[in-house]
């Protein structure tokens, strides 16, 4: 009885450390975030990295990840740019490989837990960790795979293709929640509130992938989420105990040309896996405000395709999905950690 008392002591101050050693980000702050590079002392990291990012960082709605010219970055043998989006919890990066090459083993330290989506090319990421002599592991992966890589682990992606370049989306998260659940507001809820939080549960519990590596986001089953007038799947992207820097992490597939108005309580971004469409979202307060920009013609239009990623600015903001292709619209929705306090009605 002794040695349970004590396991569980032990269990419950170890889960204790791991949230105050989990670093939390304001949406309207810096973060400083961490490289590791093999066989490099971290004061020469630190004298090109950050002065990289500032000078390699795009600040806009929208961006074609396909066509978006990239910076080499020879210290890692890849190319990149930053796009500033998803607040300052998240790194969002567009990497490329050359045809045939690998990039430098890397990490992001105990604070970062990367998250790859693959835009083009086939190829594979070996990974392991930094301290206490885990084995090494790896994905092979392909276009439209989706994977994670711990905190703590360094890895290496290596293109397989000889004659195309590989682009990789890398999503690295900083500030770290402990439950997947993010505040949401649905049009629908004003009529019924039981309504979105229930189903929302529902499709969590129903559609919600366990593991750190998905095939192909494009043909992954999605439940009916009617709040939304969408399909939904979540995927919880645990890779360590303690760990869940990625735990919003959905695809929505529109069932007709159009998604209910909603908001969430922070800066998600979101990338379109096929079809095409738009996006209209507003600086509004509350939903009625919402309705009557977009009637009056004054809410914002961003126009997307496959291969696009657009984020929502800071605010939280209303906003809606509209489909226009042959083929439903469907989006891979990345949600960041971190916290907000919206600010009260009326202040400015």
């Amino acid at each position: 009885m002794t040695r349970v008392w004590v396991a569980a002591l032990v269990a419950v101050s170890l889960a204790a450390l791991n949230v105050e050693a989990q670093r939390r980000v304001k949406f309207d702050g810096k973060v400083d975030y961490t490289l590791t590079i093999e066989k490099r002392a971290a004061s020469d990291i630190a004298s090109w990295w950050q002065p990289f990012i500032e000078q390699n960082s795009l600040e806009g709605y929208c961006w074609d990840l396909n066509k978006l010219p990239l910076a080499d970055r020879p210290q890692l043998s890849d190319k990149t740019k930053v796009l500033r989006v998803g607040s300052a919890g998240q790194l969002t990066q567009v990497i490329e490989i050359p045809p045939g090459k690998k990039t430098v083993w890397h990490g992001y330290g105990w604070d970062g837990e990367a998250l790859f989506y693959v835009l083009s090319g086939r190829g594979q990421t070996e990974y392991r960790g930094m301290t206490g002599g885990l084995p090494s592991n790896k994905y092979t992966w392909k276009k439209n795979a989706l994977f994670s890589i711990p905190v703590d682990h360094e890895m290496q992606h290596t293109n397989l293709d000889p004659a195309q370049p590989v682009r990789l989306l890398a999503v690295t998260g900083y500030a770290i929640n402990m439950y997947p659940y993010v505040a949401e507001e649905l049009r629908n809820a004003h009529q019924n509130p039981a309504e979105g939080p229930e189903e929302r549960a529902r499709v969590l519990a129903t559609t919600t992938y366990p593991g750190h590596y998905v095939d192909d986001l494009r043909d992954h089953p999605v439940a009916m989420r009617e709040a939304r007038a969408d399909r939904t799947a979540f995927f919880n992207m645990m890779s360590t105990v303690g760990h869940r820097t990625h735990p919003n992490v959905h695809i929505s597939e529109l069932v007709g040309p159009q998604a209910y108005a909603h908001k969430h309580g922070n800066q998600p971004i979101f990338i379109i896996l096929k079809g095409s469409g738009y996006d209209i979202w507003s600086e509004a307060r509350d939903l009625k405000e919402y309705e009557a920009a977009v009637k009056a013609k004054t809410a914002h239009r961003a126009d997307y395709n496959t291969g696009t990623l657009c984020g929502v600015p800071g605010g939280p903001h209303w906003h809606q999905h509209f489909s226009t292709g042959t083929e439903p619209l469907r989006y891979l929705a990345i949600v960041p950690r971190g916290e907000y306090e919206e600010k009260p009605t009326g202040s400015k």
